[in-house]
């Protein structure tokens, strides 16, 4: 390969070189920016292989090319080119799925309920007794023709009374003997009447309820497969063009 300058062009921090390129029979014209104070000749020559790489870059733009172990990038393109300029297949693999059943888990939505005995307690029976009653009352009412009347009225009302309950036991005295009064008669003495009543209800014992919820579900098997991203293709080597 051959590499010819044809001009030059100074700019601020660097300079433009235009040359010409002669590779494998055709000449390829081209231009590159280089440092200010290179020798440019020297500089070109001593990149000749990656401007070579390059002239393939830009004929097979769309080239996805391996870099061959133990050979440059210049040498893996070329490799490419000889075995046809195609980009491998890209595939990916998608392991197998094992086959799973669903788990469940037994999940407590009622907790166990121990038995336990009504509380009972103690108190003084109470007789409760209704008495309806006559109550007159004196009212103001409006009549037919718009005149305030003061009359009497006369309702029932219910009323209420509680009365407590007493029983009566015999008396005794000190030394264990019963006190009678000058009759002969046993003295009785008044201790209030008791009932029992529940202060708070008997619980039946009751077992925990429990149901089964899903923790994950089943799967089905999956055979291993190969998914294709990007088949094999040709690359279509395109004509130079010039820069300059």
């Amino acid at each position: 390969m051959a590499i010819t300058i044809n001009s030059s062009r100074d700019n601020a921090d660097d300079k433009t070189i235009f040359f010409t390129i002669a590779h494998d029979g055709k000449d390829y014209k081209w231009h590159g920016d280089i440092p200010k104070d290179a020798d440019a000749q020297a500089y070109l020559d001593a990149k000749s292989d990656t401007l070579k790489a390059e002239i393939l870059r830009k004929q097979y733009s769309e080239a996805v090319v391996p870099q061959l172990d133990g050979k440059s990038a210049l040498e893996s393109f070329e490799a490419w080119v000889s075995a046809g300029a195609k980009n491998a297949e890209v595939s990916k693999e998608i392991p197998a799925v094992e086959a799973k059943d669903a788990v469940y888990e037994d999940v407590e939505t009622e907790p166990v309920i121990d038995a336990k005995d009504a509380v009972m307690g103690e108190r003084q029976v109470v007789v409760v007794t209704e008495v309806d009653e006559e109550v007159t009352k004196t009212v103001i009412e409006k009549n037919a023709s718009g005149k305030y009347i003061e009359k009497e009225v006369t309702e029932t009302v219910t009323k209420s009374s509680e009365e407590p309950q007493f029983e009566e036991v015999p008396l005794y005295h000190a030394n264990g003997k019963a006190k009678k009064d000058d009759d002969g008669n046993a003295v009785m003495h008044k201790i209030p009447k008791m009932e029992a009543y529940e202060i708070e209800p008997a619980v039946e014992a009751k077992e925990a309820v429990t149901e089964k919820r899903l923790v994950s579900e089943a799967v089905t098997a999956v055979a291993k497969k190969t998914l294709i991203i990007q088949p094999e293709a040709t690359i279509e080597k395109k004509a130079w063009v010039d820069s300059h």
